[in-house]
């Protein structure tokens, strides 16, 4: 019996010891995972960039409203000091205390911007930390399609034709077709008409008439294991017109035209062409003989024009579809000017009319003076 009461007395510290030691880490995991569900400031986290294309992209991250209505939007600029933000959006009360992936579109983002989250709610508000968009460099694979390299802007409602050539084994007479995915190239790749099939050397073109949007394009052989071609982004530029006509100001004209679609407060720039002076360096290094087949692309290279500013105006608003644009000038520099309208980035890009020849104002004779 003695020795029954030693055992018991030291078997129910060792008992109540154990008990406190596995009550303790449930009390502090419960405080944990619950630490959110308590009204407070959002907890955000600046996330990756997507969905880049030419200078628009969607900035990414989460956001835990901690069980209240939050605002958020993201800051972004070429310094940490940022300059432009994202419309403020709302995430809702209903989202409780579970973190939320949020993304906006911001316009005018290039390669190493500083961006960053911003959420607040009624408890104050969270910056998220700053990061800077450096995009992957990723090497081009080779692909069965030899496609042009560059293609000149189209027009808004006008014709863009793609060719190229269908390489390898098997190229000739086989069916292709052309595929398209317009701005902001978030929708899948679509087939444009039916297919066609290449020629007896691969060779194929294709014609999309009334392109109204800048839009990305592929080429895909059509079986069971299609074949894909590197992905093209063709831009339709705004259709830009540009007239002239005489004042009852002597020496003066008006410059006038008009834009589609409708760009009201759009920035004209009248422009006179020039060419461009190169370096002596430049020259000489032109003019030494060249491998066969390069001679003429650096004389296009050497001989291609450039447009200097000489008078500028805003668009006006006429009708829903067009706008237009006036200017009286006085033309000091004679040549050929053309109107560039500079457009924010969207379905249709910045574009030009055709050039006009205009002859200076003559100039006035003085008067000379008597005795």
């Amino acid at each position: 019996m003695r020795s029954y009461r030693i055992t018991r007395i030291t078997i129910l510290p060792v008992l109540l010891l154990a008990s406190l030691a596995l009550a303790l880490p449930l009390a502090s995991h419960a405080a944990t995972g619950n630490r959110n569900s308590t009204p407070g400031p959002p907890i955000v986290s600046t996330g990756a960039v997507g969905h880049v294309s030419g200078t628009s992209a969607a900035l990414e991250g989460s956001i835990d409203p901690r069980t209240l209505a939050t605002t958020y939007h993201f800051q972004y600029g070429p310094t940490a000091a940022y300059g432009a933000q994202t419309t403020p959006a709302i995430v809702p009360a209903t989202a409780g205390s579970a973190r939320v992936k949020i993304s906006q579109t911001a316009t005018g983002f290039l390669p190493g911007y500083h961006y960053r989250l911003v959420a607040s709610n009624e408890k104050g508000q969270t910056l998220g930390k700053d990061r800077t968009y450096t995009p992957k460099i990723t090497k081009k694979k080779k692909s069965a399609f030899e496609l042009p390299k560059s293609f000149e802007p189209t027009v808004l409602g006008g014709t863009f034709i793609l060719s190229g050539t269908l390489t390898g084994a098997g190229n000739a007479n086989r069916s292709i077709v052309l595929q398209a995915s317009p701005f902001p190239y978030r929708t899948p790749f679509a087939n444009v008409g039916g297919p066609i099939a290449t020629g007896a050397t691969g060779a194929f073109s294709f014609r999309v008439a009334k392109l109204s949007t800048s839009t990305k394009f592929r080429v895909a052989t059509v079986g069971a294991l299609p074949v894909y071609s590197l992905v093209l982004t063709e831009q339709v530029t705004v259709r830009v017109t540009l007239k002239v006509r005489s004042t009852s100001r002597k020496g003066l004209v008006r410059l006038y035209g008009t834009v589609t679609p409708a760009e009201v407060g759009a920035h004209v720039f009248f422009q006179l062409e020039g060419t461009a002076k190169r370096p002596k360096a430049e020259k000489e290094k032109l003019d030494k003989p060249k491998k066969p087949g390069t001679s003429e692309k650096a004389a296009e290279k050497s001989e291609k024009p450039t447009f200097s500013s000489k008078f500028s105006t805003v668009v006006k608003r006429a009708t829903r579809t067009i706008s237009r644009f006036s200017a009286v000038v006085n033309i000091i520099d004679a040549g050929a000017y053309r109107a560039f309208v500079e457009v924010p980035p969207g379905p249709v890009a910045s574009g030009h009319s055709q050039s006009i020849q205009l002859h200076a104002a003559p100039k006035k004779k003085s008067k000379k003076k008597k005795g």
